[in-house]
Formats: C-alpha cells, sequence, structure tokens
C-alpha cells in the first residue's frame, strides 16, 4: 500500500523556482512509481506562495491525474486555501485534509475500498463466466485472461474507424454504442447494460472499429485483448470453442435486435 500513496512535506515561501523544481521532482516519482494513487503535500511549514508557484501546482496537478492518482492537499492555512481557489486548483479531484494523519488516513480507507471493490469485481465475473460458458473450470481460465477496468461517464472505449484489438466484457454500468455520421454527428444506436459484452466481432475479425464505444454511467468492464484471445486459441482450444460459442450467440442475439428494430420502423 505503501507504493500507492507518496508524500512529500514542504516548507517555507513557494516562489517560482523551487515550485518548478518540485514540479519536475514529481514528474520523476510518478514515471518511477506508476502505481502510485495518491500524491500528498504537506503544506504545515509553508509560509507562503506566489502566483507563478500556483502555475506549477497546477501543472502538477495535470500531471497527477494523467497518472491516475489524486492530489492530496494537507495542512492548507486559509492564505494558501485562497489562493489555491483562485487558481482553480481546489477541484473535486482534489482532497484538502485538515493534516497529515487525516490525509493518510483517506487514502489508505480508499484504497482498502477500491481492494474490497476489485476482489467483489472479480466474485462477479467468474459467476457471470460459469453462467454464460456453462463450466466452472472454463470460467475460472478465461478470467485470468481479462484485464480490469474502470470508466467513468464519458470516457471514450474505443473509436470508430480504430483497429478492434479487444472485446469487453460489461460487468457493471451502461456503454453506450455511436456511429459517426459524414456529417461528423455521433448517433447512438444502442445502449448496452451489465453483463452483456461489446467489441466481439472486432475481436474475432480485427476489422477497424464500426461504432464508437462510450461509457454512459461509471463503469466496470473486463477487457480480452486480440493477443489473449490468440494465445486462447493457440493453448486451449476446449476453452476457445466456449468463447466462440457464447461469442456466436450474442452475434445471434444482436442479430435478432436489428431485424426487430427493422421491422418497427417499417411499419
Amino acid at each position: 500500500m505503501a507504493g500507492r500513496i507518496q508524500g512529500i512535506a514542504l516548507q517555507s515561501y513557494l516562489f517560482f523556482g523551487s515550485a518548478n523544481r518540485l514540479y519536475q521532482h514529481v514528474k520523476t516519482l510518478l514515471a518511477g512509481q506508476p502505481d502510485c494513487r495518491f500524491l500528498i503535500f504537506d503544506f504545515r511549514l509553508v509560509t507562503g506562495i506566489d502566483s507563478s508557484a500556483t502555475h506549477s501546482f497546477g501543472q502538477i496537478q495535470q500531471a497527477v491525474a494523467a497518472n491516475g492518482a489524486r492530489l492530496v492537499l494537507a495542512h492548507l492555512t486559509a492564505e494558501l486555501t485562497r489562493a489555491f481557489r483562485h487558481a482553480g486548483l481546489i477541484t473535486p479531484d482534489v482532497v484538502v485534509a485538515p493534516d497529515l494523519d487525516r490525509g493518510l488516513e483517506f487514502c489508505e480507507q480508499s484504497l482498502i475500498e477500491a481492494h474490497r471493490s476489485e476482489a467483489d469485481d472479480a466474485r462477479s465475473l467468474l459467476a457471470w463466466l460459469e453462467s454464460t460458458l456453462g463450466s466452472p473450470e472454463h470460467a475460472e481460465k478465461l478470467s485470468t485472461y481479462c484485464h480490469r477496468l474502470q470508466v467513468s461517464a464519458g470516457d471514450v472505449i474505443a473509436s470508430q474507424g480504430d483497429k478492434a484489438a479487444s472485446m469487453h466484457l460489461v460487468l457493471e454500468g451502461r456503454i453506450g454504442i455511436f456511429v459517426e455520421t459524414e456529417d461528423a454527428h455521433a448517433i447512438r444506436v444502442r445502449s448496452l447494460g451489465r453483463h452483456t459484452t461489446i467489441g466481439e466481432m472486432g475481436l474475432i475479425t480485427g476489422q477497424p472499429r464500426s461504432a464508437t464505444i462510450r461509457a454512459e454511467t461509471e463503469s466496470v468492464l473486463y477487457e480480452i485483448s486480440r493477443d489473449a484471445y490468440l494465445r486462447i486459441k493457440r493453448d486451449d482450444p476446449a476453452l476457445s470453442q466456449a468463447l466462440l460459442e457464447y461469442v456466436v450467440a450474442v452475434m445471434s442475439e444482436r442479430l435478432s435486435f436489428a431485424n426487430r428494430a427493422v421491422g418497427v420502423l417499417q411499419r
């Protein structure tokens, strides 16, 4: 857990030079700790900050977010809080803690909850795969080829025209399928909920994506890459056959849905 939480103690007055060095240090730290999820700054010994330094903190905030982590600011004085708010640096993604202990407690509790959630998701995935593939053994094996993804509303999972490199199992949430027209408009053609799959045709054929896949709500997906699919075909024919039968069943259901939709439109 320690590797996922990194802390930096600051002191004295923060100006452009010191803040810029701090930004460079943060970039190096994140590059060396890609699994970092929280970066805590302790301002207990900071006496003040100038406007150029807040700009560097804006860069730090962007770097932290790009790494999939969150910024935690501890021991902010009223003056520092005003400066950060004025610079637009206190956002819903930034945690403001009254002291370092509270900040660490928040981070540790968040990681515990995330770990518990991932464990629950893994159990739920196994149960779904077992009912889908008809075999606990197949379910266990296929789960080892899956990579968990947690996405937010609005996140693009795959874009129309991209080479298809994976399929996704939607464990929780809702995913929209959008087709982009020639005049650059996006039309939602379907919305898929939990225990559905997306991208299964592209996984098998390797053809470009025919639609854009975007999360409509916060969602949890499990990705099966094309490389993983090819390994399954090579190393486990029985599992490959079970997965193919499931994909055929899904495609049959999708075709039936499309036919019903066309029938309604022709009435």
